[in-house]
C-alpha cells in the first residue's frame, strides 16, 4: 500500500479544505480494499450520496471517509444530525473510515501522507455515539440546521480496526478477520445494541481476563452519561454482560465472575 497522496490531483483547488478532501479520497478511492468480504477494490458512490462516499461492488458495503490533519481521540465533527440517525435506524449504516494525514514537507502543503487509517464497524454506529450540536441560530444563513459529533470515546476498541497505524500497513488479513469478529452484533437488534456496545466498551476498559460484577458497576457513570434517562443502569449492565456471553465474549464463571474468552 503506496501511503502517499497524489498532490497533482489536488493541484487546480485553491482550497486547502478542497485540496485535502480531492487527495485523500483519490488516495482512498486506489488504495482501499473492502473489509467485509475479499474484494480488492471499493468504487465511487454517485453524488450527494448521504452519508456514503464509496461502495463495495461485490458486498454492497458502503464507506464513509473523513479525512483529517488533526490527532483527535474523543470526538470528530460530522455532517447534519438527523441524516445520521436516519442513517443508523436504516440498519444500513456505513463503515466510517478515519483517516490522518501528515505533510511530508512543513514547508509544502502537498503532497500528504496517511499516517493513520482506522475503520469503524457499522455495528458501533449506534445512537449513543451521535451527539447533536446546538442547532444554528435564526440568523445563519441554514437557520435551525444541526449538526453532531461521533463519540469515538464510546466505541469499544473492537470497533476501532487499525488499517494503518503510525505509517505502519496492516496485513488485509488480519484486518478483515477483526472485521469479520464483530459481525456478531448484528445478531442484536439496532434498538438496544447502543446499550451492549456500551457495556463491551467498559469490559475492555476493565482491561482484564477476569472481572466482577461490581467492577462493571464501578463504571455505571459512563453509562449514565450516556443514557441519561435511563434509572435501571445496573440492571442494564447485568442484561448486557449475558447478552455478551451468549454471543461469545465473556464466560459467567458464577458468583458475579466474568472470563473475557472473545
Amino acid at each position: 500500500m503506496n501511503l502517499e497522496c497524489d498532490a497533482q490531483i489536488a493541484a487546480t483547488f485553491s482550497s486547502r479544505s478542497q485540496q485535502v478532501r480531492v487527495a485523500t479520497e483519490a488516495w482512498f478511492s486506489a488504495q482501499s480494499y473492502c473489509l467485509s468480504c475479499t474484494s480488492d477494490r471499493l468504487v465511487t458512490s454517485r453524488p450527494n450520496a448521504k452519508v456514503s462516499d464509496f461502495f463495495c461492488p461485490a458486498c454492497k458495503q458502503t464507506y464513509e471517509l473523513k479525512s483529517s490533519g488533526r490527532v483527535e481521540e474523543r470526538r470528530i465533527v460530522d455532517g447534519a444530525y438527523a441524516t445520521m440517525i436516519d442513517r443508523i435506524e436504516s440498519n444500513d449504516p456505513p463503515t466510517l473510515v478515519l483517516l490522518r494525514y501528515v505533510r511530508e514537507k512543513d514547508s509544502c502543503p502537498v503532497p500528504w501522507v496517511v499516517d493513520r487509517l482506522m475503520a469503524i464497524h457499522p455495528v458501533f454506529l449506534t445512537r449513543a455515539i451521535v451527539e447533536p450540536r446546538r442547532p444554528l441560530s435564526s440568523t445563519a444563513r441554514r437557520a435551525g440546521w444541526q449538526g453532531c459529533n461521533l463519540r469515538i470515546d464510546r466505541i469499544p476498541r473492537d470497533g476501532r480496526i487499525l488499517i494503518v497505524d503510525s505509517g505502519h500497513v496492516a496485513d488485509p488479513k488480519d484486518v478483515r478477520a477483526l472485521y469479520k469478529s464483530s459481525n456478531r452484533l448484528l445478531a442484536v437488534s439496532s434498538d438496544t445494541r447502543s446499550w451492549t456496545a456500551m457495556v463491551l466498551h467498559i469490559v475492555r476498559e476493565i482491561g482484564r481476563t477476569r472481572f466482577t460484577l461490581a467492577d462493571a458497576y464501578s463504571r455505571r457513570m459512563q453509562l449514565e452519561e450516556t443514557f441519561p434517562n435511563n434509572r435501571h443502569v445496573n440492571a442494564k449492565i447485568r442484561q448486557q454482560l449475558q447478552v455478551l456471553r451468549d454471543l461469545g465474549y465473556l464466560h459467567f464463571s458464577g458468583r458475579g465472575v466474568y472470563e473475557v474468552i472473545g
